[in-house]
This record gives C-alpha cells, sequence and structure tokens, in this order.
C-alpha cells in the first residue's frame, strides 16, 4: 500500500466514478456526483464551515458494499472522509473533492431487552438510539445533542449525560464492526482483535470505517428532571451561580460528590431566543424523581432564577433542548477546567462574551459552556487509548455566526478563550499543566492530555490528544492503516518502514 508520506491523495475522476459504477453495479449502494439531486444532502453539515464539495459520494447499504469501496479508494489512493452525523465542526467528515462515505442508509438501531443491548448501525445518531430505547426504558452513554453521529462520538470517546452513572461511551462499547483499510471486515471486542478494540476506544477514526456498534443498556426512569435556569448576568448572580456550582459538583476530601452521578448540566453564558440579552445558563438533568433533584439543586433554585423550565421529561427529550439549529456556521472548541472555579475568572470570561456578541451582530447565538457531571466514573474506568480521564471538567467554546467573510475571526475569538482558560489552568488550577498532567484518579494515577479530541483543537496535534498512547496507536496504525487512508481528525502517522 503507497505511503501517505510520499504521495499526495488524489481527488475522484470521472473514471474513479465509472470504476466504481462498475464494481457496485450488482449492489443496493448508491453513487451522488455533484449533478444528482441528493449530493447537497450528503455534503451538508451541522455546521456550514465544515462544508466541502466531495468529488463522489457513496451511500451504501452493507458492510460488504463499504469494503469495496475502502479497498478500492487505497489502492487508488482516494481521499476518503466518513459521515455519520455531520457533527464535526473541524470538518473531519468532509473532503474536498475527495471521496464520501454517507451511512445514512446504515441508520439502524435494534433493541435486544433480553441481554440489554443496543445493536446500533454506523450512521445512526443519538437520536435514533434514543427513540428506539423509549419503549423498553433503556438507555445507555449517548451524547447530549440528538442529532449527533453514535460513530463519531463513540470512536473520539464519548461523554453523555449518563457518563457520571457509567463512564464514557467506549466504556460501555461491547463490540464494534470495522472496515480497515485493505477493504478485511473484522469485529473488535475484548475478545476478537482486542489491540484493535483498545484502538478504537478513543482513536477510532484512524482506523476504519465502523459500520456497527453493539453498546451495553441500562434501565432508566421514563421521565427524567431536566430542564434549563436562567439567571441575570449580575456580578452578584455570577458570584453566587459559580459558588453554586462549587458546593454541587466539586468533590470533596472525602471523595464524594452532591450529585452522587445522578445529576450532570453545565453552567455559562448564552443569549436564549426572545430575550435580548446575555443570561447565565444552568441546564440541569438529574435522574430521579423532581423533589430529590430540588434538594440536590437547592442551592441553585434559592438564587431565585429569572426563567426555570425544570419539570420532569421524557428520557428521549433530554438530547434535544440544548440543541443549537442545524445548518448555521459553527466552531465546538474544546477546553478544560478544575474545581473550584473562581468566580472572577467566570467574571471575566462573562465580559469576553458579552462583548463578542454585542460587537458582531450574525454571533448572537453562540455559547460559552462549562459542562458538568460527577467525574469520578471516567476517572475510574480505563477501557481504551483515550487519553483525557482525569477529574477535570471539559469547556465548549462554541461560536455560532452566520456569514462566510466571518469564518478566521470567530474561529480566532474561540482561539483567544481557550488560551484564557489554559492560563486559567496553569494559575489557579493547583495541578501541573501539559501535554501529560498527572492526575489523582480512584484506581492510582494516570496522565490526562486535557484535550477532548472530539472538540475542534486548532493548535494541538496528535500527539497532544493522545498523549502516552501516541506510540502504541503509531505501532498499530502501522498494522492496521500503513496508508494512512484514514487521516482525518488528528491523524496517527504510521511508522517508517
Amino acid at each position: 500500500m503507497p505511503s501517505v508520506l510520499s504521495q499526495r491523495r488524489k481527488p475522484v475522476s470521472p473514471n474513479h466514478v465509472s470504476e466504481l459504477r462498475q464494481l457496485l453495479h450488482d449492489t443496493s449502494a448508491e453513487l451522488r456526483t455533484s449533478t444528482d439531486v441528493d449530493y447537497d444532502r450528503s455534503v451538508a453539515r451541522w455546521s456550514k464551515a465544515a462544508v466541502k464539495p466531495a468529488g463522489l459520494v457513496v451511500v451504501p447499504t452493507t458492510t460488504e458494499e463499504v469494503s469495496i469501496v475502502v479497498k478500492y479508494a487505497a489502492e487508488e489512493n482516494l481521499d476518503v472522509a466518513v459521515k455519520g452525523g455531520g457533527h464535526s465542526t473541524a470538518g473531519a467528515s468532509s473532503t474536498d473533492g475527495g471521496l464520501l462515505f454517507d451511512l445514512d442508509k446504515m441508520r439502524t438501531v435494534r433493541v435486544d431487552s433480553d441481554k440489554k443491548l443496543f445493536i446500533v448501525g454506523g450512521g445512526a445518531n443519538w437520536g435514533d438510539v434514543d427513540q428506539a430505547a423509549a419503549p423498553y426504558n433503556l438507555a445507555t452513554v449517548g451524547g447530549t445533542v440528538a442529532d449527533t453521529g453514535v460513530g463519531g462520538l463513540t470512536l473520539g470517546g464519548g461523554y453523555g449525560w449518563l457518563s457520571g452513572l457509567y463512564g464514557l461511551s467506549i466504556d460501555i462499547l461491547i463490540q464494534c464492526t470495522v472496515v480497515l483499510a485493505n477493504g478485511d471486515v473484522v469485529t473488535a471486542s475484548e475478545q476478537n482483535n482486542a489491540d484493535l478494540f483498545w484502538a478504537l476506544r478513543g482513536a477510532g477514526q484512524n482506523f476504519g470505517v465502523a459500520t456497527e456498534f453493539i453498546f451495553q443498556a441500562f434501565d432508566v426512569s421514563p421521565d427524567v428532571y431536566a430542564g434549563l435556569l436562567l439567571f441575570e448576568p449580575t456580578p452578584h448572580n455570577i458570584q453566587r451561580v459559580t459558588e453554586a456550582v462549587n458546593r454541587t459538583y466539586a468533590i470533596n476530601s472525602a471523595g464524594q460528590i452532591k450529585v452522587a452521578g445522578r445529576g450532570t448540566g453545565g453552567m455559562g453564558f448564552m443569549r436564549p431566543p426572545g430575550l435580548d440579552a446575555a443570561m447565565i445558563a444552568v441546564p440541569i438533568i438529574y435522574f430521579g424523581t423532581a423533589e430529590q433533584g430540588q434538594a440536590v439543586y437547592r442551592d441553585f433554585f434559592d438564587l431565585d432564577p429569572k426563567i426555570s423550565t425544570m419539570s420532569m421529561v421524557p428520557y428521549a427529550e433530554i438530547n434535544k433542548f440544548l440543541a443549537p439549529p442545524y445548518g448555521l456556521r459553527a466552531s465546538m472548541k474544546g477546553a478544560a477546567f478544575t474545581l473550584p472555579l473562581r468566580p472572577a475568572f467566570v467574571q471575566k470570561l462573562f465580559e469576553e462574551y458579552q462583548k463578542f456578541g454585542d460587537g458582531n451582530d450574525d454571533a448572537q447565538g453562540s455559547i460559552l459552556l462549562w459542562e458538568l457531571l460527577d467525574t469520578r466514573k471516567v476517572t475510574e474506568l480505563d477501557a481504551g487509548s483515550f487519553a483525557n480521564r482525569g477529574t477535570h471538567g471539559n469547556v465548549l467554546i462554541c461560536p455560532i455566526w452566520t456569514k462566510p467573510e466571518n469564518d478566521a475571526a470567530y474561529r480566532e475569538w474561540a482561539r483567544h478563550i481557550n488560551e484564557k482558560f489554559k492560563k486559567e489552568l496553569a494559575d489557579h488550577s493547583g495541578e501541573e499543566v501539559g501535554p501529560a498532567v498527572e492526575v489523582t484518579t480512584i484506581r492510582g494515577r494516570k496522565k490526562a492530555t486535557q484535550f477532548y479530541g472530539n472538540y475542534d483543537h486548532y493548535d494541538e496535534k496528535s500527539k497532544d490528544i493522545f498523549g502516552d498512547n501516541y506510540e502504541k496507536l503509531q505501532a498499530l496504525k502501522t498494522r492496521y492503516d500503513p496508508g494512512n487512508v484514514f487521516n482525518k481528525l488528528f491523524s496517527i502517522s504510521p511508522l517508517a518502514n
């Protein structure tokens, strides 16, 4: 197989289209070029800023069809991308002139209620899983936005509303079916191809096209106590809300936390539709009764929020109430933080957020959110190559805008805010900050990169994301994808021959 180090990826040519049509003529796979009616739907993305014009879209219906095309693309050195949910704001599910797999016709979910398993097609999104599971009162660790793809989120680690109880998506992943760069179809699990299974759980986009996932499912109540609290962003409120966050989510000296795995959500800033001003937003999801949730989150309710939408809602709905609309321009830039938060820092970030919104009329929907959960379960477990386990949390820096001419400037704003979080960690976290940070865990010591690879990291390299796991991943990459066919998200370089 050719090395990507010496050969650039080719765009798709008319001859490639013709040859693939011949290879797939007895199958149900669909080929779409720019003149076909559904082409635009295939290249559309959650963020318009991530849209690229694929040279050819392949819409497979089976794993065997994926295998035929992957083998051909590798032999022809074509640029390859894979679209599940299309939520990558880094453009990792898009290709400029190359071959795009659109897995929309592999959007299946089967529920084995007896064994408590979900068997999920590679093109499904988390809303599909939620809806299929609802009649059985089952759930698994999925995303926090319904139209996020199952594959992309899982292969990058996968935080979800249930992470406080069960860990990451990769922690409850039982098996994965993958098409490798040479076209081979393999199943990976703890029992079969265990080294590949390790790599897939955190760096999976580098190793193939995942066409099926099997997840462990868990019993959930049909209704969850959830909603949004909004506060006027006065300095006094910022102080009090920040203190409530610390009391509710910080792990105390005895290793306990008030939410005890059942409460999750966040704290941040947004401009809700219908309101003219920026607000402090506190989303809450509590797996229990309203009375239990009100007791756990009493510190917030006692602050007299301006607006509260808290109520008992169906579990399948909680992945919808924070979802920004599809088809704007956005960047989901990641950062990290540790508790307790400093009110002065939160105040400074609000001033930055307000200044950005006031100065840019097309960016009013932008969000800055500290993601809050009980981190003990994520930290305790150690499945896969995911390198970001620790007691720190993730931050979503999410400029959302409409004008293409502002792409570079608004990404630069996200970078600017990210640098402030890095400085805050260095100056006030009391922990070492660097590419491989020692963090105390329940099971001992381990390294945490403090970079969540499913978010955008403009300046970080793959070694930064995968930390101490990078060299082992390189060795596995050399074995499973020596030509670096799959290279779109934090590409892992195969070792030189």
